[in-house]
Order: structure tokens, then sequence, then C-alpha cells
């Protein structure tokens, strides 16, 4: 039987756990827009009453247990010797905490998003974590006065509220009553709603956003780590060897050892033979001036798209019909910054095997052009694919920071608009010495999110569709200002194609359009990118003015040697056969996939099942057809490999040879 607390104990233990979980339902309404859709880059909503009930309960449980443990160490500090106004300092330190917390988190938010992970910090920070942090730091100190006004005020407020409770010292002697809640609590009704409830979507999207969650999953995870490898019994990820600390879910699969260490689908064969460079094999000559352009955030299906009977990218398309172009062209990842990479690196891999891009342009004695609407150097683009080299032209937003779209100077927000583009192309195509084998890069900008930008040509409509409009109910209105935004990268492509044609250049260069990742409309029953590995958010813009026999798939890091051997008027190299694509870090992934001749071949690591197609039903390995089977261990296998490839491991290894 469990002892009857203090009523006023039991009162503020409610009290402040509903406060958490109504707080943190408004918080996540807002960064979201979990319980309405229509949230930019969110994958899951509540949109029925039962799963919206079944998430505030679970939730509110978290909070419960999370404030009630609170509340016991709070009695341990008193000694069990706690008042009435020790009551309300307790309240008061857990109101003030929580919403401490939802303001760093919604400014983090701000800059991150929701990839919050230490190698995207890195990343963001030009491969420093410090720098990273510096960046928010600077950001933040633009809020830092109404912050301090905000502190100064709340101490002042609760000095007034410790004068006017001076009287209120009755004591509250009913601290070790809660051993038996807290036990009940943590050790029973919590696990059971981690274990049954939130290794499902979308409650796990939602109940992972929750502190309280967070804190207390952490807690039973590390107390059932029983061979500390930083996994449990319990939750999504369970441990199922808990006493061999070499496996367990996540863990690196070492190929051809005999062990399948990360449990999916056996132990990786061993490390086939590298084969020659298809770019280093092209002979080291010039050939054409090169010009590829990537435009931000254009879907694959814009190029014949037509909007009110008026074509939206009349100039590509134009190109396309007389060069050629692929309708199986795809982003490997889905987001701007590991795309980018790909095409330059040619690899998803952090130590990229295979010759760059520009390594292999500047042998041949090209003169690199670089000019951007972005800054080059977030998500660590700019030293990756070293862009950015002595005796070579560069130019990106941060180039021309007075010209800036957004007054923000956070790496991810500079951005410029297409005229201004334009003009720092015209005044470089004065400057070059065009006997010379040039390689310009252009990046176009204007299809990128909230879809519409102070300088934007009214080309399609003169509406624009503000950032809180942005619903499903709003969804024809979306995707007119995105068109509007995608013609005016296409209007750029075609003021490229008068400029080349000025300088009597168009049969001298070889032009290569593409964009970066493709955009949900909610399509997919979301806003954005980068969250599913579908056509719509990865199958991408791939257009020629000449004509290419394309493969069948390709990706972005198939690109460099397609490119580069068109100029020079050779064959194609062989490009692979499938298509490798990862949603996440590739050594953490929450999806992977593989496209190949029959279509997209799915694995998610959070529901550990396979997919044989967009449209399939989610199986376990053994469901599948005896083909699929194959398919599913070549993705697998796929994925291993490069996450070893990439591995400090695998480069000691070379580094011993």
């Amino acid at each position: 039987m469990l002892p009857r607390p203090d009523r006023r104990s039991l009162l503020l233990v409610i009290v402040l756990s509903l406060f958490c979980s109504v707080l943190d339902a408004v918080v996540f309404q807002h960064k979201y827009k979990l319980f309405t859709g229509g949230g930019f880059l969110q994958p899951h909503t509540f949109l029925l009453f039962s799963d919206r009930a079944w998430y505030l309960l679970a939730g509110w449980l978290a909070d419960l247990t999370a404030v009630v443990c609170a509340f016991m160490l709070y009695n341990l500090l008193c000694r069990m010797q706690t008042s009435s106004r020790s009551h309300l300092w307790f309240a008061l330190i857990v109101v003030l905490f929580q919403l401490g917390h939802g303001w760093v988190g919604g400014e983090l938010y701000q800059y991150f998003g929701d990839n919050l992970d230490w190698q995207v910090l890195a990343n963001l920070g030009g491969g420093s974590v410090l720098a990273a942090v510096s960046m928010v730091l600077t950001e933040l100190s633009l809020h830092l006065l109404p912050v301090l006004v905000g502190l100064l005020v709340g101490l002042m407020l609760l000095y007034c509220v410790h004068l006017a409770f001076r009287r209120y010292r009755a004591p509250v002697a009913d601290g070790a009553q809660w051993w038996r809640y807290s036990a009940l609590l943590i050790l029973l009704l919590f696990p059971l709603q981690w274990q049954l409830l939130a290794t499902e979507q979308p409650y796990r999207f939602g109940l992972e956003k929750k502190l309280s969650q967070q804190l207390l999953s952490g807690l039973l995870n590390r107390l059932t780590d029983l061979d500390l490898d930083g996994y449990g019994a319990l939750g999504a990820l369970a441990d199922t060897a808990p006493f061999n600390a070499t496996l367990y879910p996540g863990a690196m699969d070492i190929p051809g050892n005999g062990i399948d260490e990360d449990g999916v689908a056996g132990d990786l064969p061993s490390l086939p033979a590298a084969g020659p460079d298809a770019l280093r094999m092209l002979p080291i000559r010039a050939g054409q001036h090169i010009f590829l352009v990537v435009l931000e955030s254009v879907r694959a299906d814009a190029l014949f798209a037509k909007q009110d009977g008026k074509a939206v990218m009349p100039h590509l398309a134009a190109l396309a019909g007389q060069g050629s172009y692929s309708e199986n062209a795809y982003s490997h990842t889905g987001f701007t910054t590991s795309s980018l990479k790909a095409l330059f690196n040619r690899s998803l891999s952090y130590h990229p095997p295979q010759q760059n891009l520009l390594d292999a342009l500047q042998a041949r004695g090209y003169q690199l052009n670089v000019l951007s609407a972005q800054a080059e150097r977030f998500g660590d683009v700019l030293s990756s694919a070293r862009l950015k080299r002595p005796g070579h032209y560069y130019f990106d937003a941060d180039s021309a920071l007075a010209d800036r779209l957004d007054p923000s100077l956070n790496a991810g927000s500079l951005r410029l608009s297409e005229q201004r583009l334009l003009r720092q192309l015209q005044q470089r195509f004065v400057q070059v010495d065009w006997s010379l084998p040039q390689f310009f890069y252009l990046n176009i900008q204007a299809a990128h999110y909230p879809y519409h930008h102070k300088e934007m040509l009214p080309l399609l409509t003169h509406q624009s569709i503000s950032r809180q409009q942005m619903q499903p109910a709003n969804k024809a209105l979306l995707q007119l200002s995105y068109f509007n935004a995608v013609a005016n990268a296409d209007w750029l492509v075609g003021q490229l194609q008068q400029l080349l044609g000025s300088y009597q250049l168009s049969e001298h260069s070889t032009q290569l359009f593409t964009s970066d990742h493709g955009e949900s409309l909610f399509d997919d029953g979301f806003l954005g990118h980068g969250h599913q590995l579908n056509d719509t958010q990865t199958k991408v813009l791939m257009v020629s003015n000449r004509d290419i026999d394309f493969p069948p798939v390709l990706g972005h890091a198939d690109v460099a040697p397609l490119l580069l051997a068109t100029a020079l008027d050779l064959p194609l190299p062989p490009s692979p056969t499938a298509v490798l694509q990862v949603v996440g870090l590739v050594r953490a992934p929450q999806q992977i996939a593989r496209i190949d001749s029959r279509g997209r071949m799915l694995y998610d690591f959070r529901q550990r099942h396979f997919r044989a197609g967009d449209a399939a039903a989610w199986a376990d390995l053994a469901e599948l057809s005896v083909i699929d089977q194959a398919r599913a261990l070549q993705l697998v296998q796929s994925w291993g490999m490069l996450r070893y490839q990439q591995s400090e491991l695998y480069q000691q290894q070379l580094q011993r040879r």
C-alpha cells in the first residue's frame, strides 16, 4: 500500500509536471508543428485525437517521473526538513530551469535545427566544434540585452516572492514517503512507457524531444548497460548482446572477421580490391570550357513543369531538348553540404579515396572560377572540397556581405540574389583569358527555403507565401511561390546562355546543370528535404547542353568523370550500377537506401526493417523475395564498406601498409 503524501507536496508535483508538459507541447507545436502538420523538415505529426492523447499522456508520465525524482533529490538535500517556503523555491527553480532550457533549445534550433550532433557542429564550424559554438554565441549576443533585462526582472521578482513568503514556514514532513512513488515511476511505469510506446513512430520522434524523456531514458540506459558499450536493455536500440561490448546497435562491422558486430544482415565480406579511378584514367589534357551549375532545392520534376500554362524553367528545358538530360539522377543524402561534397570529392566519405574534381581539372591546366550565392564555409564545404585555391578565382556570399539578402551573418543564412551573382559573373567574364581552358562553378540560391527574397522577380506571380502560411491547406500557394523561385533560378540560367553567346562560347563549352536535392511541398506529408529517401526529396536535375548518354542511374559522386570525359570528347567511363543514399551521418544513419535498375531498396535503423520500393510495406529480411534479399544485402554491404572505409581504424591500416 502506497502512503499518502502531504496534499501540498502532491499538488506541487502534479502542477509542476503539468506545467512542463503544457510548455513542451506549446514549444513543440511552435517549432515542429507537431499537432497540426506543416513543420519545415519535420517527418512526423500527431493529427489523430488518439495519437495526440497517447503522446500527451506518455509525455506527462515522463515529466511526472522526472519531477518526482527531482522532488526526492530536493528532500534529500534538505535532509527531509522541508516547508511550504522551500516547496515554493523548488517550484521556482523547476519553472526557471524549464523556461531556460526552452529558450536555449529554441535558439540552438534556430541555427542547427534538429541536427545537433558533434560532427554536424564541427562541420558547421569549418571543422571545429569551438568555432561552431563561437558562431552561435556571436549570434546570441544580439539578444543579450533583452535577456539581461529579463534576468534582472526575474531576480527582483524572486526576491519579492522570498520576502512575501517569509511567514510560510510550516513543516512538510512527508519526504520519506516519496521513495516508493519514485521507485514505482522510475522502475516500472516509465520503463513500460519507454519500451512499449516510445519505441514506435511517431511517438518516439515526439517524446525524444522532451528533456525529461532524454534524462530518464539516458539514466535507465546507463543502469541496464551491463557491458558498458553505451546501449542498455530497453528502448528502440536495446542491446541484444548485453554481455559483449563489441556487439551493439550501431557498432562498426569489421569486414571479413566472421562477426556481425551491428546485428544487421550478417558480417561484412572482406574489402574488395580497389579498382582504377575513372577520373585518373582520363588523359592529362584540357578540353572544352566547363560550366557546372548547382541550383539549390530544385526538384527534378520542375524541369518541364508548368504553372498556369506557363513553363517554370523554359531556358533549362530548352537546353535539355537541344542537349540531353537524365531522368534518374539522385542526391546521396538530400542535404546541401553533403551533396556538394559528393559532387567535388566523389564520395560520401570523410576520407575520399577518389581524385577530387578540382584537382583533376587543375592538373589539366584549367583555370578554376567559383561563384556561389551561398557561403561555402557552411557545412565545411569550402575546406572539404578545397574550393578556394591559390591563383584561382573565388567569390561567394562571404565576399559580398553588404549585399546579403538576410541581416544574419550566420553561414547558413548568408545568400546573394540572382542579380548580384549575375553582375559578378559578367565582371569575371571580362577578366578571364578565354584562350586558356576555364572551369566555372556556379551555385544559385533562388529556390532556397522560404522560396522568396526581397529581390526576387515576379516571373510567375506577384504573390509570395509567408512562413506562417506554409501549411498543407495552402499547398497551392506554396507551390506557386516555390515555382516562382525556381523560375528565378532558371532566369539566371538564361542570362548565362546570353553571356556565353555574346562571347561566342556556346559551342565551345560543356555545361552541366544539377540540383543539390529535391524538395517536398507536403507531397509526402511534410515540408523540406533530407528526412525521407524518396524521389521527391532526392531526385535531382541533371541537364547538359551536350548529347550525353547518361547511365541508367547516377548520383552526384558519379558526375566528375562523366563531365570531364564529355569536355574531352571521349567515351564515358563505366559508371556504378547503383546509387547509395543515407539519411543522417554515414557513421550513424537513420535510413540507408540503394537505387539500382529495379528501384530503391531501403533499410530503417530505427525500425530495423527493409522496404523494396517506395510504395512497398516494411518487412524483415527473411520476408523479402530471394531477389530482394540479395538487393538488401548489397545495400547493407555498400553502406558498411563506406562506413568502414572512412573510419580511423581503416585509415590507420592504410598508413601501416
